[in-house]
């Protein structure tokens, strides 16, 4: 309570939001259980609770501390060093996401260098590469509108080829929220 959904937190309370976030989780681990590839989930600091809650057919492990972008950029660099040849990282703030979207992403990397999944706010609930590239998480100003085109251009400009998916809406914010259980 207090470290998750903060911009959330600010309209609805922290305790309201904590059983949000902890419903968002339950989604999360509902589309990707079922997947047929390692599923690695990164957290701030392991607690019993949580960790249980990604127990089976999950790997937890401890991200870096720092801004997103450092920490994706560690999850991805660690992963492409342990022998990964496609990785995926996805938030667990999209309840709109599916396994199909999911397992699509994996396969337009066999001919993509990069895939993005846009969110409605200009950022991005997915992104997926096939080789280690770390130029996609620099200069880019974090929880902003200018995510999604910034690591476009940057993708572009190191003549790497992107995929865009679906646009789907993440949950940062009470309209968020509201178009989410507005949804339901």
């Amino acid at each position: 309570m207090g470290k998750v959904k903060t911009r959330l937190a600010a309209s609805i309370g922290e305790e309201k939001t904590l059983k949000i976030y902890l419903e968002l989780l339950a989604i999360t681990k509902s589309v990707t259980s079922t997947l047929e590839v390692d599923r690695i989930v990164f957290w701030d600091h392991l607690t019993d609770d949580l960790s249980q809650e990604f127990e089976f057919g999950y790997q937890n492990r401890i991200q870096k501390i720092g801004d997103l972008g450092f920490k994706m950029e560690a999850a991805f660099q660690k992963e492409f060093q342990s022998g990964a040849k496609k990785i995926i990282i996805i938030g667990t703030d999209c309840p709109f996401l599916t396994k199909e979207i999911l397992q699509n992403a994996f396969v337009i990397l066999d001919h993509s260098d990069f895939v993005l999944g846009p969110a409605l706010d200009g950022g991005y609930y997915l992104l997926g590469m096939k080789e280690f590239s770390s130029f996609v998480f620099h200069s880019i100003p974090w929880s902003t509108e200018q995510v999604l085109p910034l690591t476009i251009d940057f993708i572009q400009n190191n003549n790497k080829t992107v995929t865009l998916l679906e646009s789907l809406c993440d949950i940062d914010d009470i309209d968020d929220l509201k178009f989410w259980k507005g949804q339901i």
